[in-house]
């Protein structure tokens, strides 16, 4: 069990202090406890557990969900950086001339004006 609070602590006492009574009686006495008392052990057991079981689930719903969040943020900065590279290789093909296929692309050159002497 997970204790959080002084509360929970103070009630795991008083039920542990209760079942070391029981126990002793029953050791002195030489007894069994009761069909009463064991049906009452078995149903504050019973409780306890399911407790247990409510608060773990929580716990992990609330784990989940910030694994969630962050799963969630780095596709969002995945998507992002794609996006980014994606418009610089535009721009570096467009600046550079290269086509979509990654091969530059042959452009006719213009013939040099003959130098004259004057």
């Amino acid at each position: 069990m997970d204790i959080k609070t002084i509360e929970q602590a103070l009630e795991l006492q008083k039920d542990l202090a209760t079942k070391l009574a029981q126990n002793l009686e029953a050791a002195r006495g030489g007894k069994t406890p009761s069909l009463a008392a064991l049906l009452k052990n078995k149903e504050q057991a019973l409780a306890r557990t399911q407790a247990e079981v409510e608060t773990t689930v929580k716990e992990r719903d609330e784990v989940v969900r910030r694994w969630d969040e962050r799963v969630a943020q780095r596709q969002g900065k995945l998507i992002q950086l794609q996006t980014e590279l994606a418009e610089i290789k535009t721009q570096f093909n467009a600046r550079n001339k290269i086509s979509a296929d990654g091969k530059p692309v042959k452009t006719a050159k213009k013939p040099h004006a003959k130098k004259t002497a004057k």
